[in-house]
Parts: C-alpha cells; sequence; structure tokens
C-alpha cells in the first residue's frame, strides 16, 4: 500500500486505486501523511479538519470519517491513545530521502549522483500537492513542497551545468524562470547558463526582463547577487553619462560654495511607539531596496485622520538618522490651518541647509533646481507631513537616490510616479491595549484590566483617541479605569471625552469634514444617521434623489477624504464601504443641521427602493415561510442597474445586504419613519432568514416592527409579525414560544377577520402540536386552517395532516394526503414545497417497506431542493435517502452522505437537524454490527430529543438504543411511551417477545 500526496491525494494497492470518501476524509488523510507513523490526539485532528474553528460534532464526525478511512486503508489506520496512527509509505517520504541524498552529493562534488536523485525525488509530483484538500495546515503544507520542489529544479540545473550540460540547463532553467519570475536564484543560473553558452546578449536580456518584473510587479530592484553578475557579464565597460544642468543665477551659484549645515529639524521622537512594526518595517527596508537605484527611496504613508501616520513619519525618520548622516527635514504641509505653498517650504528648507533667503532666487523653478542642487550630495532625510495633494509635494521631492522621502496624507497620492505605498489601519484591541498601558502605566491596566480593555475597544483603533484617553487618565490620576469606560460607553458623550488639550477627534476629523461641498455633506450626514454595518454605494442614491453612477461618485468622494472606509467586496463583486465609529458618531452629530422633513423623505425613498429591491430576490427565491404582508399603498419605479444586480444573482444580493437592511429598519423606527414599509420588508426576509436559519437577524427585525406595529396601533401587522415570531420561534425549536406568538396572531386575526391570517397562525399551531405528539389538537388545527387559507396554507395543511396518519400508522391516507400536497405545490409552481412533499411522501413508502420508492423519491426531493437552492432542506432529503439505503442494505457511501448532513445541521444551528443526523448514525453503526459505537451515537441522540421536547422522537431513540445495548428496560420504557402517544410503533413492538432484539 503506497499514500500519493505530491499532487492529488491517492491510496493505491497494488495497482488498484481506492476510494477514499468525500473531502472531509481526505482532508483527515491528509494530516494523517504529514506526520507518518505518529500518533496525532482527535483534538488536533478536529482543529486541522477544521481550521480551529469546528462544529459541535467534531468528535462525532471524526469518529464517521475514521470509519471511512479504514475501509480503504485498513489495518495501517490505527487506533491509540489519544487518536490515531497512519503507517503507511507516502511519496512525501521518498522525495524527502532522494532530496537529502542529492543535496549531500552535490556538496560532496558528486553532480552526477545528485542529478540522479533530484531527478527520482521531482518525478514524484503528478501536480500541485494535496490538491483538492482546502484546509489551512494543506495550504501551508503544499506551499512549503512545492518550494522544496523549486529547490530540487535550481539543484538540477546547478549539476547540469556543473557537467556542462549546458543546454539541458538552459531549457530546465528557462522554464522555470518563465513559470516563476521572481525567483532570483533561477534568474542567476540561467545568466550564468547563457554566459557559458557564450549567449552574453541572452543573459543581459535575463537580467533586465527580471528587473522589468520586479519593478512593475512589486516595485523593487533586483537583489544584490543579480545586479553584481550583471556588472561581471558587462565587465565595466559601460559608461553612463548624465545630462549637464542649467546653469543657476551668480548668486544661488555662489550659495552652493557656502559650508555645508547639517539640519536636525524632526519634532521629538515618541518613547511609547506602539502597534506598527509591520509599517515601521516596511519603511526602513526601503533603504536596503533602494542600493543601485538613481530613484529616491519614498514611501507614501497614508490613513484615516488620527491612524499615527506623522508619529511613524517622524519615528522612522529618527531611527534613520545614521543611515542618513547629512540631517533631517521636517515640514508640516498643513501648517497654521492652512496649506502651505511648496515655494514657502522650500524656502524654509534651503534656510536649513545654511542658504539665506536673501540668497534664494525668486522664480519658482529656479529656486527648486537650487534646493535639488543643494541636497544632490547629500544624504538627508526629508518628512513631508500631513501632504494634501501630488502636486503640493512633487517640488519638494529632491531627485536623486542620496535622499529618503517620507510622505503622509490622508490620501494615498497614487500619482508620485515609484512611491512606495504604506496603508495604515486600525490598531487591534490587542494592540490598543498595549499602547494604553505604554501611555498610563501598566500597573494601572492590570489594576482593571476589564476597564482597560472597554476604553481601548471603544477608541476603535484609533491612535489619537487613545492618546486623548490616556491623556485625560493622566490628568486624571485619582480617576479608576471603569469612569472613563463607563463615560465613552455613551455614545452621545464619546466625541467630548476624546479630547484633551490639542488632542482632540473632533478637531481631526473638521479638517476633512470642512472640505465637503453642500451635496457631499448631505450624503455625509445621511448615511451617518443610518447607521449601517455596511452598505453599497447605491443606498446613497435614494437618500439624495440622484442615479447610482452619481451616488457611487459621492461615496467615493467620501473615501478620498477619509471619512468613509472600504469594507471590501460582497458576493456579488460590489464595494462594500462602512463608518468607523468615530466618524459615524461625528457625521450624526452634524446631520442636526439637516432639516427634519428633508431627512424623513430621504429615509422613506430609501426604505421604498429597498422594498422593491428585497421583493424583486425574494420573488426569484423558493418560498420557505408561509408570505403574510400589509398591503402597501404605492409601488415604486426601481432603477433598471440596481434591479439587475438582485435579477441576477437574488441570493447573493440578500446575503450582501442583510446586515444593511436589518440596522435600516432599526433606525426607520428609530427615527419614526415609514412604520408600513418596515413592516412588509420585515415580512419579506422572513422566508430568506428561514433558508439560512438566519435566527439573529429574523428576530431583530420582527421585534422591531413589532414594536412599531403596537405604537401606531396597526392591528393587522400585529397579527402578520407575530405570526411570522411563531415560524421564527418554531425553527429555533422553541416549541412553547412559538405556540404563544401563534395562538396571539390568531386571537388579533380572529377579531379583526383576518382569515389569511388566521389561516396561517392555526397551521403554525398544528404543525406545533404535531412535533409534540399532540395528534388530536393538531388535526384539528390543520383542517381549520385548509378552508381559510390560499393554496400556499392548504398544502401546508395537507403535509401536516398526512405526518400525522404516518405517525398513527394509517399509511394509505397518509400517501394520499402527501400526494394531494404534492399536486397543490405543483400547481402554484412552488418547487421547494413540492420536493418537500415527496420526502414527505417518501418516509410513507420506507414505513410500509416500499423502499426503492423511498430511495427514488428521496433522490428526486434532494435534487430538487439543491436546485432551488435550498441547502437545509436538501440535507433532510439526504438524510432520508441515507435511511431508506440502509433499509435496502446498501451501505456503501452512507456515512459520507450522513457527515455532509451533520455538518449542515451543525453550521446552520439546526438542533432538529443535528439530533435527527445523529440518531441515523447510530442506526448506521447498529447495522453494520457496531453496537458500542451505535450506543455512543444514540445516546448523544436521545439527550438532543430530551432537551427538544420531542416525545416521539425519545421513544424511537430509545427503542433503538436499546437495540444496541440489550436493555430490556429500555426497550418497555420506549414501548409504553409509544403506546401513550397513539404511534404506529406501538402496534409494530406490541407483538414481540422476549426474543425482541433479534426481531427489531
Amino acid at each position: 500500500m503506497r499514500a500519493l500526496v505530491l499532487g492529488p491525494i491517492e491510496v493505491w494497492v497494488g495497482d488498484r486505486q481506492v476510494s477514499l470518501g468525500g473531502p472531509k476524509p481526505r482532508t483527515l488523510l491528509a494530516a494523517l501523511l504529514l506526520q507518518p507513523r505518529q500518533v496525532v490526539p482527535v483534538e488536533r485532528l478536529i482543529d486541522l479538519i477544521w481550521d480551529e474553528s469546528p462544529p459541535q460534532t467534531a468528535g462525532a464526525l471524526v469518529h464517521t470519517y475514521v470509519s471511512s478511512l479504514r475501509r480503504a486503508v485498513g489495518k495501517a489506520l490505527v487506533t491509540r491513545a489519544p487518536g490515531y496512527l497512519l503507517d503507511v509509505d507516502s511519496d512525501v517520504e521518498q522525495f524527502t530521502k532522494h532530496l537529502t541524498t542529492a543535496r549531500q552529493a552535490e556538496r560532496a562534488d558528486d553532480p552526477a549522483t545528485a542529478i540522479t536523485h533530484y531527478q527520482h525525488a521531482l518525478s514524484l509530483f503528478r501536480g500541485p500537492a494535496l490538491h483538492g484538500v482546502e484546509a489551512q495546515f494543506a495550504r501551508g503544507h503544499a506551499l512549503a513542497l512545492d518550494e522544496s520542489r523549486l529547490s530540487a529544479e535550481e539543484g538540477l540545473g546547478r549539476c547540469e551545468l556543473a557537467q556542462d550540460r549546458v543546454e539541458d540547463a538552459i531549457a530546465r532553467l528557462t522554464t522555470l524562470a518563465n513559470a516563476y519570475p521572481a525567483r532570483e536564484d533561477t534568474r542567476e543560473l540561467l545568466m550564468r547558463a547563457f554566459y557559458r553558452a557564450g549567449r552574453q546578449a541572452d543573459a543581459l536580456n535575463v537580467y533586465r526582463d527580471s528587473r522589468e518584473y520586479l519593478l512593475d510587479e512589486l516595485g523593487i530592484e533586483p537583489g544584490e547577487k543579480l545586479r553584481e553578475l550583471q556588472t561581471a557579464i558587462l565587465n565595466g565597460t559601460l559608461e553612463v553619462s548624465k545630462p549637464k544642468s542649467q546653469p543657476l543665477p551668480a548668486r544661488a551659484a555662489a550659495a552652493l560654495t557656502t559650508q555645508q549645515v547639517i539640519p536636525h529639524h524632526l519634532p521629538p521622537d515618541i518613547s511609547d511607539f506602539t502597534g506598527r512594526h509591520e509599517a515601521l518595517k516596511q519603511v526602513l527596508g526601503l533603504t536596503e531596496a533602494a542600493e543601485g537605484s538613481t530613484a529616491t527611496p519614498t514611501a507614501v504613508v497614508s490613513g484615516f485622520g488620527g491612524a499615527g501616520k506623522s508619529a511613524l513619519a517622524v519615528h522612522a525618520a529618527h531611527l534613520l538618522r545614521k543611515s542618513y548622516p547629512d540631517g533631517q527635514l521636517f515640514a508640516d504641509l498643513r501648517g497654521a490651518g492652512r496649506d502651505l505653498e511648496p515655494q514657502e517650504v522650500i524656502g524654509r528648507f534651503l534656510s536649513l541647509l545654511g542658504i539665506s533667503g536673501h540668497d534664494q532666487p525668486a522664480a519658482p523653478d529656479e529656486r527648486v533646481e537650487l534646493y535639488r542642487r543643494t541636497v544632490a550630495d547629500r544624504r538627508l532625510v526629508i518628512v513631508l507631513d500631513n501632504a494634501r495633494s501630488e502636486a503640493q509635494v512633487r517640488p519638494l521631492l529632491p531627485g536623486n537616490a542620496n535622499c529618503f522621502v517620507i510622505i503622509t496624507s490622508r490620501s494615498r497620492l497614487t500619482g508620485l510616479e515609484g512611491a512606495e505605498p504604506i496603508e495604515l489601519g486600525f490598531l487591534s484591541d490587542e494592540v490598543s491595549g498595549e499602547m494604553l498601558s505604554r501611555i498610563i502605566g501598566a500597573d494601572r491596566v492590570n489594576a482593571e484590566p476589564e476597564a482597560a480593555q472597554r476604553i481601548a475597544q471603544l477608541c476603535g483603533g484609533v491612535p489619537l483617541a487613545l492618546r486623548a484617553a490616556g491623556a485625560k487618565l493622566l490628568a486624571r490620576p485619582h480617576w479608576p479605569l471603569k469612569t472613563l469606560a463607563k463615560r465613552l460607553s455613551d455614545e452621545r458623550r464619546r466625541l467630548d471625552e476624546l479630547e484633551m488639550g490639542d488632542l482632540a477627534i473632533r478637531s481631526s476629523l473638521k479638517l476633512n469634514y470642512a472640505e465637503l461641498d453642500p451635496l457631499h455633506r448631505k450624503a455625509f450626514h445621511l448615511l451617518s444617521l443610518l447607521d449601517l454595518p455596511d452598505f453599497g454605494a447605491w443606498v446613497a442614491a435614494p437618500l439624495l434623489d440622484i442615479s447610482p453612477y452619481d451616488a457611487e461618485d459621492v461615496v467615493e468622494h467620501l473615501v478620498d477624504l477619509r471619512l468613509v472606509d472600504v469594507a471590501g467586496v460582497d458576493q456579488i463583486g460590489r464595494v462594500r464601504y462602512r463608518f468607523h465609529d468615530l466618524v459615524q458618531l461625528f457625521g450624526a452629530e452634524h446631520a442636526a443641521e439637516e432639516p427634519e422633513d428633508e431627512v424623513t423623505e430621504a429615509v422613506t425613498r430609501t426604505l421604498a427602493t429597498w422594498l422593491a429591491l428585497v421583493e424583486t430576490g425574494v420573488r426569484k427565491l423558493p418560498r420557505v415561510t408561509l408570505g403574510l404582508r400589509p398591503q402597501l399603498h404605492g409601488e415604486v419605479e426601481l432603477d433598471e442597474r440596481l434591479a439587475e444586480d438582485v435579477e441576477e444573482d437574488p441570493t447573493g444580493w440578500l446575503l450582501a445586504e442583510t446586515g444593511a437592511v436589518v440596522r435600516a429598519v432599526e433606525r426607520a423606527h428609530d427615527l419614526g419613519v415609514d412604520e408600513l414599509t418596515t413592516t412588509v420588508i420585515t415580512s419579506l426576509l422572513s422566508s430568506p432568514f428561514a433558508a439560512r436559519n438566519e435566527f439573529g437577524n429574523w428576530q431583530r427585525t420582527h421585534e422591531v416592527a413589532l414594536r412599531s406595529a403596537r405604537e401606531r396601533g396597526n392591528r393587522r401587522a400585529e397579527a402578520v409579525l407575530l405570526a411570522g415570531l411563531g415560524q421564527l420561534r418554531y425553527e429555533q425549536d422553541d416549541f412553547a414560544a412559538a405556540l404563544a406568538n401563534f395562538q396571539q396572531a390568531a386571537e388579533i386575526a380572529a377579531a379583526i377577520d383576518e382569515p389569511e391570517t388566521l389561516a396561517v397562525a392555526y397551521v403554525g399551531m398544528g404543525t406545533v402540536h404535531r412535533d409534540l405528539a399532540e395528534f388530536e389538537l393538531a388535526r384539528e388545527l390543520l383542517d381549520k386552517a385548509i378552508p381559510l387559507g390560499d393554496n400556499g396554507v392548504v398544502a401546508a395543511a395537507s403535509y401536516g395532516v398526512g405526518a400525522i396518519h404516518r405517525d398513527h400508522g394509517d399509511l394509505d391516507e397518509a400517501t394520499r394526503a402527501f400526494e394531494r400536497c404534492v399536486e397543490l405545490y405543483r400547481a402554484e409552481a412552488d418547487r421547494r414545497g413540492e420536493a418537500l412533499a415527496l420526502r414527505g411522501l417518501s418516509l410513507c413508502h420506507r414505513a410500509s417497506g416500499a423502499f426503492a420508492e423511498a430511495v427514488a423519491l428521496s433522490s428526486e426531493a434532494e435534487q430538487i431542493l439543491r436546485e432551488v437552492g435550498d441547502e437545509l432542506g436538501a440535507t433532510y432529503a439526504a438524510q432520508s435517502l441515507a435511511k431508506a439505503m440502509l433499509r435496502v442494505g446498501e451501505f456503501e457511501g452512507v456515512d459520507d452522505i450522513l457527515a455532509e448532513c451533520l455538518e449542515v445541521c451543525t453550521r446552520q444551528h439546526d438542533r432538529f437537524g443535528v439530533a435527527l443526523v445523529t440518531r441515523t448514525l447510530g442506526e448506521l453503526a447498529l447495522a453494520t454490527g457496531n453496537d458500542e459505537e451505535a450506543a455512543d451515537l444514540l445516546r448523544a441522540a436521545l439527550d438532543q430529543w430530551t432537551t427538544l421536547g420531542l416525545p416521539i422522537w425519545r421513544a424511537r431513540t430509545m427503542r433503538d438504543l436499546a437495540a444496541a445495548t440489550g436493555d430490556d428496560e429500555m426497550w418497555l420504557q420506549a414501548k409504553e411511551l409509544f403506546a401513550s402517544l397513539g404511534a404506529r410503533e406501538a402496534k409494530e413492538l406490541g407483538g414481540l417477545s422476549a426474543e425482541w432484539r433479534s426481531a427489531l
């Protein structure tokens, strides 16, 4: 037996490849193969398989995957506490042995032997290592293995050169250099190979190509080894003549002969510099990268106001003093509240360099030239702080490689050719806490760690805010940290609290706020008022009553001014934006400038647009809940570009917009805007929320809309929303709360004569009572719903009636009810409903022993549900399919199906589904003779059913557990419980004698 990792993962026994199952068993195999013949603990395997974010059922899943792998590798997979060991030869071990031998031979000056082993090592690769395994650990190992492969290719090229196989080396290294153009070691070998072949021009072309690639793609020059090799090939014969500059006026030329002055014009360094170590490393690294270049090394440090740009620039400049001994220049280009002109700054710099004002030319171009000639032979650090634009800094750039320039700006200044962009984001909570500790002292932070952490979080990762908070605490040493934490928690006071002397967030934000024209200012105000977690630029279109394209330009201008951040790209490829908390508070504070009626109109327009878009999306998705909503008085005419986004990918659009629309519903209520639209959006969102088991947002929107409906006395909306909350509680398996909500909805609907809502409430209550095995009451409620509702309600009620007949053992009636349900859903063109009814029908056939029909119906149901995008519904159909396969004795692949089902149910927080699949896994173990494993799984399922309070499922699981353990008492308890519920299993078990276990 051998395992192959250097390509797609495979296991071979002789000349036969064995099946490994699904993605997760393959991931488990990879984890064991990469630690050959070592015991890997189960806990470690869980971390590796799920990237350290495992589901609660991970232990059971690992057990299932191990069972699947054992069918492939047999006794080679050994159980050894606290985990598993895999004793299989792999191609990775062979590769490592050949590579080690090749390198030893190369060092021993035996290129022939080295070539043989390098070739053997490389021949083992069949493609990218660990192909098809997506876990994080596998990606890391794959990169390491690929690096070893490339190293072997280069070693083979070196040895071919050592044996004068120059053309072989050229062919190999050319292919490698084209595939991996950033590898300078490969380029160096290829240059040497061409030179050895007498192809000097080709060798120099390799250097040229390498330099072009590195500059274009990475913005760096080739390394020292490549540059020295180029010089050696050129043999030092190339002379570069410099263009002559225009003569300066006599007075300026004379000024250059004055004694050189060394300026030290930096602000004081920062003793508690914290948290920007990567950015600092990037700045300092430009010195090394600039060696051999004729361009001025220039860093542009950009970021949010208060992000610490100036602190980083000044700290870096102080660290560079030894490397640039001729001095440091500093200018705040937005000094004294105004933008400084370049000529003014040059005048200051020239004075600091020893050229007095009367020796400086008045003409701008002459002054720039004097400045550049003055610094031409000096090694200076020049810090240009608070730059607004490229035009402001271009005249201040030295134009030679001797100097080092650091520019800070709220804009990225992308127009500066060759500059290294360094973007400062917000500090993490951990680094923020470290910075606060350095400012106020570790003792004070350690005395109140929770309060210190809260202060750091409320400062939002903004260094200026942290310094203001720290300064306030230093000024008030008698304050406990929790005092400031509490004051910062009040959003109305937070900006006031973050102000101490000249440290103030408001002052920093006002610099950019002052640049807003009326349109952009209004956009900033209204978007801040909505306080969305993130948003697409289109939201500004209805807010401002402008086109989507204009809205995008408006939002991008706010980005340019650092008042809005880019959050990323959403599921359908659109840019998402967001506010930093402190900026949002600042914007909302200034939104009081907007007339109240205009705010109401803007938010109403936006909600109406959101409603139309949500309705467009929901219309194209399968109906998961029984839809109810009040009627609107008018419709919104959608911009076709907005509608296209929804229609092309309704699922992706709803996923992207969910967080924003939920928050918009809340904010609309807070602002007292358009209660009716809020209710309708909430009702529409129930279906996609239910499809994804997205309980949190489902609850948030319903509770806000319900509060709004009650405040305005809208009884119909209240009934609709209560029915929606009932469906939510049912999906959460909170049956008592679901019944209470449905009952309230029914009472209101009956009082106001609203039959449609009443029918939905009856179906909801009937469904809950059916799950609780209260069959008589359930049937009464479902029968009441049928004459009141539309076809969707009648179909849902028929489904419930069919399930009751099935649980009672009246399979003929159950079959007829489910067949009617299928017809009703087909008449409504509701493919999801049709598939669920087909699954229900398959359970009838399984109960009657028609297992082949059950398999076919479950397969058809699963296929339809996957086509309509209902992952959870498809999972239930797959579980039914797996169970039907068990009944016909088809065990192959059932564990893989159930493992995937368990993963989906766990991810979607579907407790009923987790219990159902866990029980089915127990039934699989029981059917295959693994009684001990079956008992563990069935006990887990029994605990879950008990927690959910579902007696019929408890009884079914107790029956199976009794079969696994031979527990006569548990079997009797199951039998009694079935009898008390009037379930069909009571009859099935009633005639069994003491030999009940073998009969089961």
